[in-house]
């Protein structure tokens, strides 16, 4: 526990002392007054006692979330680290710069979100993915034991616009690699139909596919360093392992595209010393920004596309699979994603807006018939009133034929 020790030749000169339960390093803090001294005593003795004691030592945010940078780098891709360094640099650190960690609460969060949401840029998907740094951060603080809670438990969310569902439909995909020529249109072909990212297509070497069994494995990507990150005299990309344990995946090549794959693998003519099913003009693994910018977006120009992005080429491979009635779990281990509520968050929508075919409507009314009743029965309100309907009018019948009948 904490205790007051009083110090004369100080200027503060009441020094509470305590260990620290955690690290069992001894702290001390001094007051000006014995009331302070022994107030902060009685906080830090419950806290200890309670077992919610954090160091009360004041950690400047700046200082925190470069530290953290620095450490979480070698265990994200490099992407990750970018979107980290993007939050942290450009939104975070001008917030947050001199604040002590331990002082970030909700209502300062909420009042920085508020000042950016109020401008037009960044947009809404921008601050979330900002928030998001910001609580990864604040969660590391709290367990590392700066802070007891993680202040973003409070903050108040807002409604972030939903992306648009798009993606390209068979006939699209097919002037796609028209206009984007052999190499390209075949690489965006593999795209679409078994469901590779960018970086999985570039990493994708001849030992992975297997064109008689019809199959091809998805075993690494390439992943391109920025400058200052790669080691020097190292190139700038790199092997990786997939983006998730799921990544690493078996997948199906359409059968029709087994024959188109194999006459380009016959004609390639680039140096290939990796053995790349698609390497770049000199031989190395192809730039995915290059691919974007050159080839894919160009072709969506003249294709009069827009709003698709060469990503999108993932959520063609869902929207193909809806179409042919693939089982939701399948198209999940196929498209590598970690959870099934990924996959369904795009398979559910597709699906959705989709009309049912003929086989599938066929079944429909198969069983709406065994459901349709031969006859109904009167019964209620309805067969009393026929019922009376049917009495009155034989009496009036009867009336007329007594009156006809009658002899001069």
């Amino acid at each position: 526990m904490a205790f007051i020790q009083k110090r004369a030749d100080r200027t503060l000169p009441w020094s509470v002392i305590w260990r620290d339960p955690a690290t069992k390093k001894q702290k001390e803090r001094a007051f000006a007054t014995k009331k302070a001294a022994d107030a902060f005593k009685d906080t830090v003795s419950t806290e200890i006692r309670q077992g919610t004691y954090v160091d009360p030592s004041p950690v400047p945010f700046e200082t925190f979330a470069k530290g953290w940078l620095g450490r979480t780098q070698p265990t994200v891709s490099p992407n990750t680290h970018g979107v980290h360094e993007w939050a942290v640099y450009g939104y975070l650190i001008p917030a947050f710069r001199l604040v002590a960690i331990q002082a970030i609460t909700a209502e300062r969060i909420e009042t920085w979100q508020a000042a950016l949401l109020s401008k037009k840029k960044p947009g809404p998907r921008s601050v979330e993915m900002a928030k998001g740094v910001l609580r990864t951060i604040l969660e590391d603080a709290r367990s590392k034991r700066y802070l007891f809670k993680n202040p973003m438990e409070d903050v108040r969310d807002f409604e972030v616009p939903e992306r648009e569902l798009t993606f390209l439909k068979p006939e699209q995909v097919k002037r796609l690699c028209e206009i984007a020529g052999r190499f390209y249109g075949i690489l965006f072909l593999v795209m679409a139909f078994c469901g590779l990212r960018i970086g999985e297509a570039c990493g994708l070497q001849m030992s992975d596919l297997d064109l008689g069994a019809g199959l091809l494995a998805v075993q690494r990507q390439v992943i391109w360093r920025r400058q200052k990150d790669t080691p020097e005299g190292e190139p700038r990309w790199t092997f990786a392992p997939p983006k998730s344990k799921a990544g690493s995946r078996i997948v199906e090549i359409p059968g029709p595209m087994v024959p188109l794959l194999a006459a380009y693998l016959e004609s390639l003519d680039r140096p290939n010393p990796l053995g790349l099913v698609f390497p770049s003009e000199v031989g190395t693994p192809l730039y995915p920004k290059n691919v974007r910018r050159r080839h894919f977006l160009p072709a969506m120009k003249t294709l009069k596309i827009t709003g698709v992005r060469q990503h999108d080429l993932r959520r063609t491979y869902i929207a193909i699979h809806v179409a042919a009635g693939t089982h939701p779990k399948l198209v999940q281990e196929r498209a590598g994603q970690s959870t099934i509520t990924l996959t369904m968050n795009v398979y559910g929508k597709i699906a959705g807006k989709m009309p049912l075919t003929s086989e599938q409507r066929a079944r429909l009314d198969g069983i709406a018939s065994t459901a349709l009743p031969g006859a109904f029965p009167e019964t209620g309100s309805a067969a009393t009133e026929r019922k009376a309907l049917g009495a009155g009018e034989e009496g009036k019948d009867g009336a007329e034929s007594g009156t006809t009948d009658v002899a001069p």
